[in-house]
C-alpha cells in the first residue's frame, strides 16, 4: 500500500486505503478511468486531496464501468464491498461505491441523519446525442428524471450543500411544503435513469458526460477535452485525468485555482464515527 501523507485527516487516510485496491485493479486490467470533479481539482491545485474534502471520485466509460461492477468484488478483501442500487436496498445512489465496512461516517446534511461506510465513488461516463436538438431533448428528460429520483429519496438529499442553483432551491421548498413525490418508488426512478443514460453509446458520441455528478451538465465535455488522458499527481499516486484539465475545471468551477471562502466549501457534512 502506498503511504499516505501524514497531514491528511483520518477519513482521507481511510479513503486512500479503500482506493488502493481499486487502483491496483484498474492498473492490472489496463482500464480507462479518469479523476472527476473535486478529485481532479485537488490533483491540479493541491497535488492531492482538497484539504476539506472527504471522498475520491473516479469515472469509467460505460462499457468498462459495467465490467468493473462485475469483477471488482473478486479483487477486494473481506472488509471492502461494492455497493450498487441494484443489489443493495440501502444504497440509494445511482453510481457505485466501494466501501470499508469497518468504518462509518455520520452524514448530517440531510433531513435524515444516517451512517454511511467510508467510500470511494465510481461513476459511469456516458455519451450524449451528437445532434443539437436531440441532445437538448435528451438533457431535459435526464434532468426531469433525476429531479424525480431525488424527490423520491428526499430525506437523504444534502440540503446544506452551498451554492445550489435557484431552480433547485425552489424545487426543494416546494417539496418541503407539499410533500410531492416523496413516497414514489426510488428504484423505479433509478431504473429509468439507467435506461436513459445508456441510450447513446459513448464510443459513438462526440461528448463525454458524468451526468450523475453534482454539477450535472457542467460535467459534459467534448471528447477532445479528455483526449488520451494525462497523468496527474494525487498524493503518492499518479492518476489519470482529462488531457485538457483547464477547460474541464474552468467549465465546472470558474476560477478554480482560487480556494473558496469557508461558507462556499462543498464538504459532505460528514463526521467519522470513532
Amino acid at each position: 500500500m502506498i503511504m499516505a501523507n501524514e497531514n491528511l485527516s483520518k477519513v482521507q487516510k481511510l479513503i486512500l486505503d479503500v482506493f488502493d485496491y481499486i487502483y491496483k485493479y484498474l492498473q492490472e486490467k489496463n482500464m480507462t478511468y479518469y479523476m472527476l470533479g473535486g478529485t481532479l481539482l485537488g490533483a491540479v491545485r493541491h497535488k492531492g486531496f482538497i484539504p476539506w474534502d472527504d471522498d475520491i471520485d473516479i469515472g469509467i466509460p460505460r462499457p468498462q464501468y459495467e465490467q468493473f461492477l462485475k469483477e471488482i468484488q473478486d479483487y477486494l478483501p473481506e472488509h471492502l464491498t461494492l455497493q450498487t442500487y441494484s443489489v443493495s436496498e440501502k444504497h440509494h445512489y445511482y453510481f457505485a461505491r466501494v466501501v470499508d465496512k469497518r468504518h462509518s461516517l455520520k452524514r448530517k446534511g440531510s433531513l435524515e441523519e444516517r451512517n454511511e461506510n467510508v467510500w470511494v465513488d465510481i461513476f459511469p461516463l456516458d455519451g450524449m446525442p451528437n445532434n443539437f436538438i436531440v441532445r437538448k431533448i435528451h438533457m431535459f428528460r435526464l434532468l426531469a428524471t433525476r429531479a424525480m429520483y431525488h424527490i423520491s429519496c428526499f430525506e437523504k438529499v444534502n440540503l446544506k450543500r452551498p451554492n445550489r442553483p435557484l431552480s433547485e432551491r425552489i424545487v426543494i421548498k416546494f417539496v418541503q411544503i407539499t410533500g410531492f413525490g416523496i413516497k414514489s418508488d426510488t428504484r423505479k426512478k433509478l431504473d429509468k435513469l439507467d435506461r436513459l443514460m445508456k441510450k447513446y453509446p459513448i464510443e459513438k458520441s462526440n461528448y463525454i458526460c458524468n451526468f450523475m455528478g453534482q454539477y450535472k451538465f457542467k460535467e459534459m465535455f467534448p471528447k477532445e477535452y479528455y483526449g488520451k488522458g494525462k497523468l496527474y499527481k494525487f498524493e503518492d499516486y499518479m492518476l489519470m485525468g482529462p488531457e485538457d484539465y483547464d477547460k474541464v475545471l474552468t467549465q465546472m468551477y470558474g476560477d478554480y485555482m482560487t480556494p473558496p471562502k469557508d461558507a462556499d466549501k462543498n464538504a459532505h457534512a460528514a463526521e467519522l464515527n470513532e
